[in-house]
């Protein structure tokens, strides 16, 4: 029999590690979202990198907002 597990339960990071799930990187992925875009500095990506790496990291290990909003 099948056990069902409330959503609110889980988090991505046991998802990857049960089956084994990967991010892919690709740059032609919705490639339609990135044309006519104006070019970034370097300082602009740099933010947007950092930005990036904190909310996929609390994507796969979730805190409680009022931490999520002091580290923001």
């Amino acid at each position: 029999m099948t056990q069902a597990i409330a959503a609110r339960k889980i988090k991505l990071h046991d998802l990857k590690t049960k089956f084994g799930l990967q991010q892919i990187q690709q740059e032609a992925f919705f490639r339609e979202w990135q044309n006519d875009l104006p070019e970034l500095s370097s300082a602009e990506q740099q933010i947007l990198d950092r930005i990036k790496r904190n909310y996929l990291y609390l994507l796969e290990y979730p805190v409680m907002e009022s931490i999520v909003n002091f580290y923001f």
